[in-house]
Order: structure tokens, then C-alpha cells, then sequence
């Protein structure tokens, strides 16, 4: 791979692609790293092997550079899924594509977060918004159906469950603090600070607030209290699982 900041994911997926591609089953687990900041066409390799395809865009020059470099992973992938249809092997392929974190690069020295606005194109009035991403699952075999699109909250924790249903896989659910996002299971997202979002509205700790989702919409006090508690729950959960070594005492592991 070229010694270069940031190094190409379009590399990395060629240079490694043959050691599993004919060897089934194989999991595989990528990082990109061509859509790391900083974002100028002058200190980023990635942004400046793209620049010419964002000229165009009506943007500041750090957020046409932020959208630039993240085309070497596009790249990346378009390699990865023909090679995968070449060999016969996109059907039997699942790919699942997250975000570990938002773009905070982008405005890494001002903390003002002028350019993630303006990118997003609307105000970040709280983490939730900042946070704001997608969850992508593909398959080959998928491609003839329409996509199914979930608009419920979901977050990193409920990817695990999700898979682990979609592969029939036999697990207790109870000892993951997700959900499968295509269950009945009441949609959650929450933070650390015990801030949380459902299908029903957003609660903000700090203000003491429920908000909800469309404007004069009724919302139990209940319903309210309720969440709060499954929320205190599974961060107290989350936090004993390592503090207690569970799964260590739960599966008997040397």
C-alpha cells in the first residue's frame, strides 16, 4: 500500500481480496481509513485523487474535500462487489457497511461545527443529530428486491442482533443491549448520558425533556419514566458485564 496520508482503501481491499475470496466460509473485517481527516486537497492524498469529481459541488472547500476523500471508498467497494459477481460469490456475500463516529475532522481546530452544518444542511442541535448516519446490509441476492429501508432509530449495538437473526443464528438476546431492527421490539437509541430517541421522540437528560416526534403529539408520563429506566438499565448492564467479567463467569472461559 502507498506510503501516503490517508492510505487508499481501494488498495487495501486489492491487496488483500485474493487471500479469502475462493475460501468459504470467510469473515472479514475492513476499517477504512481514505476518509480520515484532514480535509484539503493540499495534506490529503485521498481528496486530492478525487478533487476533480467534487468540483462542482456548491461547498466550502473543506466539506468538498471531506466528500472527496470518502470516493476512495466507493472505489473500494465497486472493486470488491465485481470481484465478488466475477467469482460467483456475491449471492452468498453479506456486506455490512457502519460508522464508528460523525466527522469531527471536519471541524477538528474551530469545534464550532460550521462545516458538519453545512454538510448535513441543517442545525446539530444535539448529539442525536450529530450522530446521524446509516446502516447499510448488502447481498447479492438482494439485488433484484427492493430494498427494505428501516427509519426507526437504530445504533452501532444493534447490528450484532440484527445478523445474528438474518443468520439464524442461536443466541441469547437478552445478553445484548440491542435489538434486532426488523423485530417488534421498541426502537432505542441512547447515550451515556442517559439521553435517548425512540419512534415515539427524543429525551434530552440535561433539560429534563421529552420532545416528540410530531408536534402535538400526546406522550404518556408513563411511557416516559419507562424508557428512562430500561435506558438506566442497560447502561448499569453494560457496565457490569466488564466490571464483573460475566461472560467469562456466564460461558466458563479460561
Amino acid at each position: 500500500i502507498t506510503a501516503q496520508w490517508p492510505e487508499s482503501d481501494s488498495e487495501m481491499i486489492q491487496g488483500t481480496l485474493s487471500t479469502y475470496i475462493q475460501k468459504e466460509p470467510f469473515y472479514i473485517y475492513y476499517m477504512t481509513v481514505s476518509g480520515h481527516s484532514l480535509y484539503d486537497f493540499s495534506k490529503n492524498a485521498m481528496s486530492k485523487k478525487h478533487q476533480e469529481k467534487v468540483k462542482h459541488l456548491e461547498y466550502s472547500e473543506p466539506v468538498k474535500a471531506y466528500i472527496a476523500c470518502q470516493l476512495e471508498l466507493e472505489e473500494a467497494l465497486t472493486y470488491l462487489v465485481k470481484q465478488l459477481e466475477k467469482s460467483g460469490m456475491a449471492d452468498d456475500t453479506v456486506i455490512v457497511i457502519c460508522a464508528d463516529h460523525f466527522p469531527y475532522g471536519l471541524d477538528q481546530e474551530s469545534g464550532s461545527m460550521t462545516y458538519l452544518q453545512e454538510l448535513y444542511g441543517v442545525p446539530i442541535e444535539n448529539d442525536f443529530v450529530r450522530d446521524h448516519n446509516r446502516l447499510i446490509i448488502w447481498s447479492g441476492c438482494l439485488e433484484k428486491n427492493e430494498p427494505i429501508v428501516v427509519d426507526t432509530p437504530v445504533s452501532s449495538i444493534d447490528i450484532l442482533p440484527t445478523l445474528c437473526n438474518l443468520f439464524a443464528v442461536d443466541f441469547d438476546s437478552r445478553l445484548l443491549p440491542g435489538r434486532d431492527v426488523f423485530s417488534d421490539a421498541t426502537p432505542l437509541v441512547y447515550t451515556l448520558g442517559y439521553d435517548w430517541k425512540t419512534d415515539k421522540g427524543t429525551y434530552l437528560a440535561g433539560r429534563g425533556k421529552f420532545i416528540p416526534n410530531h408536534e402535538g403529539e400526546e406522550v404518556s408520563e408513563d411511557y416516559i419514566e419507562n424508557m428512562k429506566n430500561i435506558v438506566k438499565n442497560k447502561i448499569t448492564y453494560s457496565k457490569s458485564v466488564l466490571q464483573k467479567d460475566y461472560f467469562r463467569h456466564l460461558f466458563g472461559a479460561e
